[in-house]
């Protein structure tokens, strides 16, 4: 399963192929699975990995001076919970990001 990089969804879910998680995993994600916490389907290796896709395309891209560490809010990993939430964050604090390649 390719997913092509329109949406945000679609980067992310990109994004997580991108770093190697395996297909069942992506099928649990994008219908709402929990992503990080106790019943999170990534490991630490894979959420960091995650993030720091994220924030390179972001900081690559929005042409900002601050990075996209800097705009987050407090709770990192709260904005990584799952799939709904991460599309939030990046719906809301970086709409004006492309998320096309």
């Amino acid at each position: 399963m390719s997913f092509s990089p329109k949406t945000a969804r679609a980067f992310i879910l990109s994004s997580l192929e991108n770093i190697g998680v395996d297909q069942d995993k992506l099928q649990a994600i994008n219908h709402g699975a929990e992503i990080y916490g106790p019943q999170g389907l990534l490991d630490s290796i894979h959420l960091v990995g995650l993030i720091s896709e994220i924030g390179e395309w972001v900081d690559n891209t929005a042409g900002n001076s601050e990075s996209f560490f800097d705009i987050l809010d407090d709770d990192l990993f709260d904005n990584f919970k799952d799939i709904n939430r991460i599309e939030s964050l990046l719906n809301g604090k970086f709409s004006h990001v492309s998320f096309c390649s």
